[in-house]
């Protein structure tokens, strides 16, 4: 038969089958478990085997023998304990040699077990032959039971450590097992069903692949830009450097590489280039009119005034990138569990970029130069680019000019956000975070009143066996884990993950609700991301009469799922009604015996009946370098009913009575489980909308709260009986917290970037125009996440704090230069195509890579690409529109300002401009002024 096993999303397994006898997976679960070379694998917190035919040393005592004897249970399992126990009793110095002194256990194999000595009441001693059957069995019952495909499993699995690398702690267990697979018998295998490390390797290495083509595009951009290629590797270079600076400083802070780090990284490459572009365009243009030979001084003059220039613009716009995600150290413990990693990943990369383009890239500019006249080659866009400056700039200079045309932009714009925010975020589907890609679907099962876990186990076979009907053809095969008598889950593993969610829709529909069994559907998440599953709807009950609550609790579910508002309801915990056997000892009977027969007690009498219903481990045995469980029981099924029960024999002085005799038997219901919050008794009822139907959910809330209403209403307090509060509890408060909380987030970022910009430009104004880009920004993030159908979650949310650092950096640039045209005798009109006209280029560069190296993010291709993809649609939308509206708003605006500005001053022959044009080293057209 074929055996296989699975484990948790933070677990590792593998397959074990074999076609022969019994003792087979004995010899492979002692081979395993009785070496050490687990220890190597540091990152593993605990590494055990679960065998279904573990073989046991199973005592089975004789009841008529062992009531008639008059021993009692606990004084057998105390006598095996003691035979099996051995001692040290010091050491002897015999000549050079330290010798130890031991008591050994006296019992070594079944023969001698059988041979074990017993004293009973008038004197005899009796062998535990006599009073028991002693042989290898297997378990009868167990809380919890593995099987895959129908078959039972051996399982071997690993947890990792809080903090652990799974992926290293899954590599280095398969390596061990590997290298020992020729100790195996002949006819044992295994294989490796469920690979965290697999997933890991096949989402990283796709993240890997996202950061490479952002870069490739980035590369792509400036070649087109640029024409050369001497240039493009100086600007590139920035890329990999500060990417190994990034991972130096994520080892040194004890940083993961995974798909959130990663995904920092793949971030950041586009912006990356930002300042090296900058830097780089400035330095060609103080050189583009130079046609004669420069000395080495005068290169290294030229160079080190171009970024002079840029200088500020460079390191307010990094600032600002960077800024942004400092409250997110003020998040909830979700949120930045989730996003920290990709914070710190962009802090570390962005910000050794600005360092590496001040300083590494004009020096490597500098040693690149000729000697002889400097020329380059132009690039391949550089009749289209020099057509669509002359066009933005006659264009901005109209629409600085239109002023009624101006007002309604901005109008147009405001009336559009308002709009968006109040019609189309309420729209947008909510989620704490992507789920990545997956194979692998759960179907959990929770019955009612079962007691054994055997019960629990033939319920979820006839599950498991109509999944299999319906769904086998798109199964590759499952696993199914029992954990307990009323709780279950079975785990397929697809054929193809592009049908998860339509497979997701169809066991919800297949597997309904019932009064007696509840149902759920999941997917697993192998990238072991903190990733809630809240539901739809949560009703909690509380007060005093438990009873009172529980019945509510199964009225009110037992009514959402008859009308039909939900298919999904669950109680927590479990409102079904449980029956226990109760044996309540008559005390006179009990006094009574305790003073003739000082082994009679409630303890004595409890361990006679689990000796007699379930049995109880007593202790364990080696034999053959193995290690035995010792269970101790009555014959399977002695004890099957009440009336089995009330008739268990007890010697009693000369005679021997049932149980009935001594104490009250009877059937009763048992008290509710009971769940505390805050010291008050409390039953939730939860429901959760089917796959595909998530339309319906606020209809289906509405309903739910109108439905708990008239229970209310129709179901008045009467006098003497306590009424239950039921409060209709907010089922998405994890994820609206840690929504509001990335909100505040996005406020406080947009803040310091305002702050930051006061300290740089030393003035308000001129900083609440920067600013202006992330309104725009905005704008552009909801129409994407709108049009693309994403998501409002943490990612995208994310995306917008990230894109208030970056939609700022075009805003600094244009602010910036303006202001120093301004100040160099130009009035703001004219300054404003003609800044707009010179720093066109550069922004479209830094832009568009930025835009271009986050697309691969915004396309979620492969492995964990749902993950971040809502965060790469609302930067590569926000920007885009960020940068359309920002080149004619904010340099509009920006006019506005200084020409009122220069109204209010007061016309004195010091502040008179001497020359109305704009000075600029200038190409070979146009006039020539000094720097």
């Amino acid at each position: 038969s074929k055996a296989s096993c699975i484990a948790f999303s933070n677990d590792i397994s593998f397959m074990f089958s074999n076609s022969f006898k019994l003792f087979s997976w004995q010899i492979i679960s002692t081979l395993i478990l009785s070496t050490r070379f687990f220890a190597k694998v540091s990152d593993a917190e605990s590494i055990g085997i679960y065998n279904p035919q573990q073989t046991q040393v199973l005592v089975e005592l004789k009841p008529e023998a062992v009531a008639a004897s008059g021993v009692m249970p606990t004084d057998i399992a105390n006598a095996i304990r003691s035979s099996l126990e051995g001692f040290g009793a010091g050491s002897v110095i015999v000549g050079a040699n330290n010798l130890k002194v031991a008591f050994p256990q006296s019992v070594t194999n079944l023969n001698e077990m059988k041979q074990i000595s017993l004293m009973v009441k008038d004197g005899r001693r009796l062998l535990l032959g006599d009073l028991a059957r002693i042989d290898f069995a297997l378990p009868v019952d167990s809380s919890q039971i593995f099987k895959t495909s129908g078959a039972s499993s051996v399982i071997l699995w690993a947890d990792p450590k809080a903090g652990g690398n799974i992926k290293n702690m899954a590599e280095n267990v398969l390596s061990i097992i590997k290298s020992k697979q020729a100790q195996f018998p002949e006819d044992i295998h295994f294989k490796a069903l469920v690979d965290p490390s697999e997933f890991i390797r096949s989402a990283v290495g796709n993240v890997s692949k996202e950061v490479g083509v952002a870069a490739f595009l980035a590369v792509v951009i400036l070649f087109l830009f640029v024409g050369n290629f001497k240039n493009v590797i100086t600007a590139a270079i920035e890329i990999p450097l500060s990417m190994v600076l990034a991972f130096i400083m994520m080892k040194i802070s004890g940083m993961n590489l995974n798909l959130i780090s990663l995904g920092g990284l793949a971030l950041s490459a586009g912006m990356n280039v930002d300042a090296s572009v900058v830097v780089m365009e400035n330095i060609f243009r103080h050189f583009e009119s130079i046609k004669h030979d420069l000395s080495f001084e005068e290169r290294l003059h030229l160079v080190v005034a171009a970024v002079q220039e840029v200088k500020f613009s460079v390191i307010a716009s990094t600032i600002a990138s960077l800024v942004v995600f400092l409250p997110l150290a003020f998040t909830s413990d979700l949120s930045y569990a989730i996003l920290g990693d990709l914070a710190k990943a962009v802090v570390f990369s962005h910000g050794f970029s600005a360092i590496v383009a001040l300083v590494l890239v004009p020096t490597i500019r500098l040693q690149l130069m000729s000697r002889g006249v400097f020329h380059e080659r132009p690039s391949l866009l550089d009749p289209f680019l020099k057509r669509l400056e002359n066009a933005y700039a006659l264009s901005l200079e109209k629409f600085v000019a239109a002023t009624k045309f101006k007002n309604i932009t901005y109008l147009s714009l405001f009336m559009s956000l308002i709009l968006l925010v109040v019609f189309v975020i309420p729209r947008l589907e909510k989620e704490i975070i992507g789920k990545p890609d997956t194979d692998w679907l759960m179907l959990g099962v929770s019955t009612r009143g079962n007691t054994l876990t055997k019960q629990m186990e033939s319920q979820t076979e006839v599950v498991e066996s109509e999944l299999l009907k319906k769904f086998g053809d798109q199964i590759s095969y499952t696993f199914t884990q029992i954990n307990g008598i009323n709780n279950s889950y079975i785990m397929a593993r697809l054929k193809n993950k592009s049908e998860i969610n339509l497979l997701w829709k169809k066991f919800e529909e297949a597997f309904p609700n019932t009064p007696f069994n509840q149902y759920w559907v999941n997917s697993w998440n192998p990238a072991e991301l903190p990733i809630p599953n809240p539901p739809d709807f949560k009703l909690s009950i509380r007060g005093d009469d438990a009873e009172n609550m529980r019945v509510l609790a199964r009225d009110i579910s037992d009514e959402l799922q008859e009308k039909k508002i939900w298919q999904n309801v669950n109680n927590e915990p479990s409102a079904g009604a449980r029956e226990n056997i109760v044996a309540r000892i008559r005390p006179d009977q009990m006094t009574m015996l305790s003073s003739r027969h000082s082994q009679f007690s409630k303890s004595s009498l409890a361990d006679l009946l689990r000796i007699a219903t379930s049995g109880m481990r007593v202790w364990e045995i080696e034999m053959n370098g193995a290690n035995y469980n010792i269970y101790m029981r009555f014959p399977e099924n002695y004890v099957d009913s009440v009336e089995a029960v009330a008739a268990l024999p007890i010697n009693v002085g000369e005679r021997i009575v049932p149980l009935t005799a001594l104490a009250e038997v009877k059937r009763e219901l048992a008290p509710p489980i009971l769940y505390r919050e805050d010291g008050h008794q409390v039953y939730y009822v939860s429901a959760k909308q089917i796959k595909g139907d998530e339309k319906k959910t606020p209809a289906s809330v509405k309903s739910s709260e109108e439905l708990v209403r008239n229970w209310w209403q129709n179901h008045p307090s009467q006098p003497g009986v306590e009424r239950p509060q039921m409060v209709i509890e907010d089922s998405q408060k994890e994820m609206n917290l840690a929504l509001k909380q990335l909100g505040i987030a996005t406020s406080l970022s947009i803040l310091l970037i305002f702050i930051t910009m006061v300290f740089q430009f030393g003035d308000i104004v001129n900083s609440l125009l920067v600013l202006v880009a992330i309104p725009l920004g905005f704008i552009g993030v909801l129409i994407s996440l709108f049009v693309f159908h994403s998501s409002l979650s943490l990612n995208s949310l994310l995306g917008v704090i990230l894109l208030n650092g970056i939609s700022v950096a075009n805003s600094i640039i244009l602010v910036d230069f303006l202001n120093q045209a301004v100040r160099k005798g130009m009035s703001p009109r004219q300054a404003a195509p003609e800044v707009g006209r010179r720093r066109l280029r550069p922004i479209l560069m830094t832009s568009l890579t930025t835009a271009l190296g986050m697309l691969p993010l915004a396309l979620g291709i492969g492995e964990g690409g749902k993950i971040l993809q809502p965060l790469g649609i609302a930067v590569v939308g926000g920007l885009g529109f960020s940068l359309a509206m920002t080149l004619y708003v904010v340099p509009a605006l920006q006019v506005s300002y200084l020409e009122w500005k220069a109204g209010r001053a007061k016309p004195t022959s010091e502040n008179l401009p001497e020359s109305n044009e704009l000075v600029f080293a200038s190409s070979q057209s146009e006039k020539n002024l000094p720097l």
